[in-house]
């Protein structure tokens, strides 16, 4: 290791924006502007991509790829071999990002995040607070997650999504949002899970459709139509089965 752990192989640009304490493992290469605080660990052949900051204590896995171009951002790499006005990306204090993870520009992550390993997160996208992400979850571009959010292994939430805080996303769940699967013009617009429900395993949410707050929808159900609050859907189309009991509480909200 060489001066403030940069390992002798990984390559930095800018090593002066490196907070003493930073470790930056072999292979790793950081691009631009990366500003880390004190105690943030860049492990082996990650890339990271500035305008960037990476708050204290949070570690970046192997082979994760931080501040990736947007779509436009990366034409213009192509065309002109620079970005002008590359936007910025942000990882909050003691974030955890696991082997593989993929953060486009953008990105703006809060305090206490894990990931799993090979999440990949698209442009414009904002995360709360103590949010789990699980292996394998895919959040296409401006969507907004909140605080103490539960998202299991293998979910994908379209652009243009909303999830409150405390919502659990069960294993697989899927969101939609274009209505004609583009067989006829329609303004994309995704789901929206509203504060402390629960969406349970490999079920679909259509476009546009709102799951109210502390709901409950079933695994493998197929929600197109509004979900009330403190209400159990079920079934393909799902429908009311009753509601939620009263000592029924989301307990991500109470930790």
């Amino acid at each position: 290791m060489g001066l403030r752990g940069i390992d002798l192989t990984a390559v930095v640009e800018e090593k002066r924006l490196l907070a003493p304490g930073t470790h930056v493992g072999p292979g790793a290469r950081i691009i631009g502007a990366v500003k880390t605080a004190r105690g943030a660990f860049i492990d082996a052949n990650a890339v990271l991509y500035g305008p960037l900051a990476v708050g204290k204590h949070t570690y970046v896995g192997p082979n994760c790829v931080i501040g990736f171009p947007a779509a436009d951002e990366l034409k213009e790499l192509t065309r002109s071999h620079r970005i002008k006005r590359k936007k910025s990306t942000k990882l909050g204090d003691n974030c955890t990002l696991r082997a593989g993870t993929i953060l486009y520009s953008n990105v703006r992550v809060s305090d206490e995040v894990a990931f799993g390993h090979n999440v990949l997160v698209r442009e414009n996208v904002t995360i709360g607070p103590r949010t789990k992400i699980g292996t394998n979850v895919v959040i296409d571009g401006s969507t907004r997650i909140g605080a103490k959010v539960s998202i299991q292994t293998g979910v994908y939430i379209c652009t243009y999504s909303v999830v409150e805080d405390g919502v659990f996303l069960g294993p697989c769940c899927v969101f939609a949002n274009d209505k004609y699967v583009v067989q006829k013009p329609f303004k994309l617009i995704g789901p929206t899970v509203k504060k402390g429900a629960s969406i349970g395993a490999n079920a679909l949410l259509f476009p546009g459709v709102t799951v109210g707050e502390g709901a409950v929808v079933g695994s493998q159900a197929m929600v197109n139509s509004d979900v009330p609050a403190r209400t159990i859907f079920v079934g393909l189309p799902a429908r009311k089965l009753r509601d939620v009991p009263d000592d029924w509480r989301s307990s991500l909200l109470q930790s």
